[in-house]
């Protein structure tokens, strides 16, 4: 091979740099969308605790923000005025859930729910948020119905 052949094939430090420039560059611009996309689902992502949990921690999760998830307990719903009381429990442990709020119109016994809120010291869930869980089954309103006519019922 000749010494002109050799010098074309060979990078000249200026590319070099170039070169190294470009592939920096797309690191990082590689490593700040990983980031995003990594606060983003950590953003969303929603994580419950079973009662079993709850109670595993002990003290610690006195006043602890959290979520409870679970199934409410068949004779266990007891309405106070604005206050609702009932049991969740996971099939191993129970806890006893306040909601001082209104609960969705989906809300019964043996349902699932997921509700928001803090542990406290009376042994209790003290909860703002309840959300339920309903079935997979969807079923468009007739022609001429409204939505909220529609049946919705699980």
């Amino acid at each position: 091979m000749s010494a002109e052949a050799t010098r074309a094939r060979t990078p000249t430090p200026r590319r070099r740099g170039t070169r190294t420039r470009v592939i920096v560059a797309l690191a990082v611009i590689a490593g700040g969308l990983i980031w995003v996309v990594a606060a983003g689902l950590r953003n969303n992502l929603v994580y419950y605790r079973t009662p079993t949990e709850i109670l595993k921690q002990g003290t610690s999760a006195y006043g602890e923000r959290t979520r409870l998830g679970g199934y409410v307990e068949p004779g266990s719903v007891e309405r106070d005025g604005s206050t609702i009381r009932f049991i969740v429990t996971d099939g191993t442990t129970r806890m006893t859930v306040i909601d001082a709020g209104s609960v969705p119109a989906l809300f019964q016994a043996g349902r699932g729910v997921v509700v928001e809120g803090d542990y406290g010291r009376d042994g209790a869930f003290h909860a703002d948020t309840v959300l339920v869980k309903h079935n997979d089954r969807y079923a468009p309103p007739e022609p001429g119905e409204t939505p909220t006519a529609a049946n919705v019922g699980g």
